[in-house]
């Protein structure tokens, strides 16, 4: 099994909101919604209250963060759930960020997704290859956007109502 989760480490009724004002100018035509995913995902990391969670392929916890694998994550999610809605399972999902530096390959097998993970380090993935449901998949996929997005308007409402954002977020 792979899975990947955003938890935050308290329920959201105890979170003490960070009440992150922008201060922070963004140039609508060099900038895009990249830029303020990694200044959330910043926020997420220094705030200790949120943890990304990966795992899978004998690796119980991957070595990641919320402040610079889950920028790389968030960057591609868009383009990964247009996809999955249009029923396309294949696709890749880079962790590129050093150290880390693994890809994983979705290709669609018959009902079920195949996972295939490539580690660009001295790590070795055990199993190389997961079968998933296509529903895992999609819910996996869905509910990170979707906590990414709550987590990003109750932590940082300037950030997560910015146009660059939201037409990112889009797609």
């Amino acid at each position: 099994m792979f899975s990947m989760n955003l938890i935050p480490t308290e329920s959201l009724d105890e979170f003490s909101k960070l009440n992150y004002v922008l201060d922070k100018d963004y140039d609508i035509e060099l900038d895009d919604g990249r830029a303020i995913i990694y200044d959330i995902c910043k926020i997420f990391e220094e705030s200790k209250k949120i943890q990304f969670i990966v795992s899978g392929f004998g690796q119980k916890r991957w070595s990641v963060d919320c402040g610079i694998d889950l920028v790389t994550i968030i960057e591609q999610l868009p383009d990964i759930l247009k996809k999955l809605n249009s029923d396309d399972y294949n696709f890749v999902l880079d962790f590129y960020e050093q150290g880390i530096e693994r890809v994983i390959q979705f290709e669609e097998y018959a009902d079920f997704i195949k996972l295939k993970c490539l580690s660009r380090t001295s790590w070795i993935p055990n199993p190389v290859e997961i079968i998933m449901d296509k529903g895992q998949v999609l819910y996996m996929f869905k509910s990170l956007y979707d906590m990414f997005v709550k987590l990003a308007e109750y932590y940082c409402y300037d950030l997560a109502n910015h146009p660059l954002y939201k037409e990112w977020m889009k797609g």
